[in-house]
């Protein structure tokens, strides 16, 4: 045998088994990366519900939210009507939802005068809304409670 024979014997062979090699390793890769891509989808999707999740929970806990402030409210204005029933005095009422509080605005049987509440309650500087709210209440004779 020369070799021209032994080259032609095993040439065919030989590229049958590279060209079954380089066909394995495609299949391998297009199904390797088939799962890479499934599990992406699947992770995206997972994604998707959890945050899903998480806005229906916010949601729920807004909702909730707002329920109590409205009750709360209400409960406000019963207090008001309650005290308006026992007073000649009350003038109005209103909800802090900072606060958590109802207050009860009367009128003040003996109102200070601008300068006295001024002196009670100064306003500017460091003093903030507070003081004049309460000053501006003091100057028109009326004060508030909370509940």
């Amino acid at each position: 045998m020369d070799i021209k024979e032994v080259t032609r014997k095993t040439t065919l062979p030989v590229a049958i088994v590279i060209s079954a090699i380089v066909l394995a390793v495609g299949f391998y890769a297009v199904q390797y990366s088939k799962q890479q891509s499934i599990e992406r989808q699947q992770m995206l999707e997972l994604q998707e519900k959890r945050s899903l999740e998480e806005k229906k929970a916010e949601q729920a806990q807004d909702q909730a939210q707002k329920e109590y402030i409205a009750e709360r409210k209400s409960d406000c204005l019963d207090i008001y009507k309650t005290e308006s029933d026992k007073w000649n005095n009350v003038r109005g009422w209103r909800y802090s939802e900072d606060d958590n509080e109802c207050f009860i605005r009367y009128k003040e049987p003996n109102p200070k005068s601008d300068a006295k509440c001024d002196e009670n309650y100064p306003t500017g500087g460091d003093y903030g809304f507070i003081f004049f709210r309460d000053n501006s209440l003091c100057k028109d004779g009326e004060f508030e409670n909370s509940f």
